[in-house]
């Protein structure tokens, strides 16, 4: 994560400004009670309280978009913080500058089926009625052709894949066979500048969808229907040619990928599917990506193309996992390791849920897991407090094992870019 500030001030005030940049109120471990669980990933919002540091802004269960200070409590301007929407959030809050204005939107897809866009003080911009549940995918926000307009791309529960532009109006509409729970992911596969529609829906079908919603030749490709969460589809150049590849995981255990014409170039065995896409990462420096998997019962696998595994994984939980892992430093030692959610169906209170880390060898680091109650959702990693350390933002607690939001320091570094009388200085 890259942060930029920008000083365009008197020189004699440039020193105690970037001095100040060092020296905020720090960002402190705290675990929060929130009116609602959280499935879906914290994000992190310019500073709201004006303390001097970032902000978490996330939705819940309760149906409302939630704001806490970086102190651990929640920031409150009624009657529009926390927004309350027409039903549960399941999936992340987005934050874009949708009509390029050069003001952040926040973006919130309810149970309701509806999806609220409100300004940077909650008042709703628009919301637009996909006509079906949304279950746990946040929509996808792309700019499409390099225009800097940013469009949303949503699957629904009443099988439909739409897109929609800055304004919230519907751009266009395509039938599924089935209910879409997975994400909708928009990717420029051959590399032309324009970006295709990748998505899947409950029984199982793969599509690739031009920019103007028509289906790509060679698709959709068969895969098995869904049971109760959806197996998401993603998109990467996994050869380096400059085109990606399309891949997914199965509920009947498998790992399957195609080219973007839709031929299969590999499928192998899992012990079972990842709800979220495999992650791509180079752990062992030999300048190739591997595949990061995060499977549902419980088993991480760093593997290649065909499913040979790297030595040292699997690494078996035993446990749910509903999250592909991140990749990053956690621990400063400069190697990359892998950090996840898992739940323990067995476990009671705050032991039914931890974040645990893996170092590149598929071994645990000191200090994992952390415990923090029932949890499905991704991590945050984000530099709160501007100390040039990322903090870890987790959501636990859920069906009340505990509270629900985290926050744990880490020895994760950020690099800061400073932008001083047009002259850039880079801190590592």
């Amino acid at each position: 994560m890259r942060i930029t500030e920008k000083f365009f001030k008197p020189a004699i005030l440039v020193l105690s400004t970037v001095l100040a940049l060092f020296s905020p109120v720090s960002a402190v471990e705290f675990e929060a009670q929130v009116h609602g669980d959280i499935y879906g990933q914290p994000k992190v919002i310019d500073d709201f309280d004006g303390d001097g540091n970032k902000d978490i802004i996330f939705g819940a269960t309760d149906g409302k978009i939630h704001i806490f200070s970086s102190s651990g409590k929640e920031i409150f301007r009624p009657p529009y913080w926390p927004k309350q929407t027409g039903g549960p959030i399941l999936s992340d809050v987005q934050l874009a500058d949708l009509d390029n204005d050069g003001k952040t939107e926040v973006i919130a897809a309810s149970q309701d089926g509806k999806i609220y866009c409100l300004n940077s003080l909650g008042r709703e911009k628009w919301t637009l009625d996909t006509r079906g549940k949304i279950l746990v995918s946040a929509p996808e926000i792309a700019d499409v052709n390099g225009s800097g307009q940013q469009n949303l791309f949503i699957g629904s529960k009443a099988g439909t894949v739409s897109r929609i532009d800055p304004s919230g109006h519907l751009v266009w509409e395509v039938k599924m066979d089935r209910s879409v729970s997975a994400a909708v992911v928009a990717s420029d596969l051959d590399g032309d500048g324009i970006k295709e529609v990748v998505c899947k829906d409950d029984g199982g079908k793969v599509r690739v969808l031009k920019i103007t919603g028509i289906t790509n030749e060679g698709w959709p490709q068969e895969t098995a229907e869904n049971f109760t969460w959806p197996f998401n589809v993603d998109a990467n150049d996994i050869d380096g040619d400059g085109v990606k590849e399309i891949f997914t995981t199965t509920p009947d255990k498998k790992f399957i990928m195609w080219d973007s014409e839709g031929k299969k170039l590999s499928e192998f065995p899992l012990s079972d599917g990842a709800h979220t896409a495999p992650r791509l990462a180079d752990l062992n420096g030999d300048g190739r990506d591997e595949f990061i998997i995060g499977q549902a019962d419980g088993v991480v696998t760093v593997c290649d193309k065909n499913g040979t595994p790297l030595s040292g994984w699997p690494f078996k939980t035993g446990h749910a996992i509903y999250h592909a892992p991140r990749i990053l430093d956690i621990d400063g030692n400069g190697t990359l390791d892998l950090v996840f959610t898992a739940w323990n169906p067995k476990g009671i209170g705050k032991q039914a849920g931890y974040v645990m880390a893996l170092s590149r060898n598929g071994t645990p680091l000191t200090g994992y897991p952390k415990y923090i109650g029932k949890t499905v959702a991704p991590l945050t990693f984000a530099d709160l407090d501007n100390d040039g350390f990322l903090e870890m933002i987790a959501a636990g607690g859920i069906n009340y094992t505990g509270k629900q939001l985290y926050v744990f320091k880490t020895r994760a570094r950020n690099k800061i870019k400073i932008a001083i009388l047009g002259q850039q200085i880079d801190f590592d």
